[in-house]
């Protein structure tokens, strides 16, 4: 079961902005529905949902989590073997190829993108080699 709004909804539209597969529609101001048959159960939308208005598929209502709080995929390089699986289910396209030279050139998934991270940790369960694992964002 995905993520549904309740009637709380004041159609504030943070939602509809961070939903990477627009799942979510609505008019502003008004009660926004969420598409079951889109909706891929990341629960970007309720950690946005200023108004605790949103429910997950296990019935729970959701809470409102800061975006700087938001985890976000580490990688432990030794454990990876440079699948590829983490990029290809990354449903913002955040995560990347980068290219680290010690005695051999070696491909390892990173972070390219920080900001449109949505912390759906579906890159760490979805890795084989358990090489990733989320995390509190670094403060700069």
């Amino acid at each position: 079961m995905t993520h549904t709004i309740i009637s709380d909804c004041t159609g504030c539209t943070a939602c509809v902005m961070v939903c990477p597969v627009a799942a979510i529609t609505g008019e502003r101001k008004s009660l926004h529905v969420i598409n079951p048959q889109t909706c891929i159960d990341c629960g970007a939308c309720g950690r946005i949902c200023p108004y605790q208005a949103i429910m997950d598929g296990r019935g729970k209502m959701c809470q409102m989590v800061k975006r700087s709080l938001w985890q976000q995929p580490v990688v432990s390089q030794p454990n990876c073997v440079s699948c590829g699986v983490c990029i290809q289910v990354c449903p913002t396209s955040v995560l990347d190829f980068a290219e680290r030279v010690d005695h051999q050139v070696h491909l390892f998934p990173y972070l390219k993108d920080e900001k449109n991270c949505i912390g759906c940790s579906f890159c760490e369960a979805a890795c084989p080699t358990a090489a990733i694992h989320m995390e509190l964002p670094v403060m700069h």
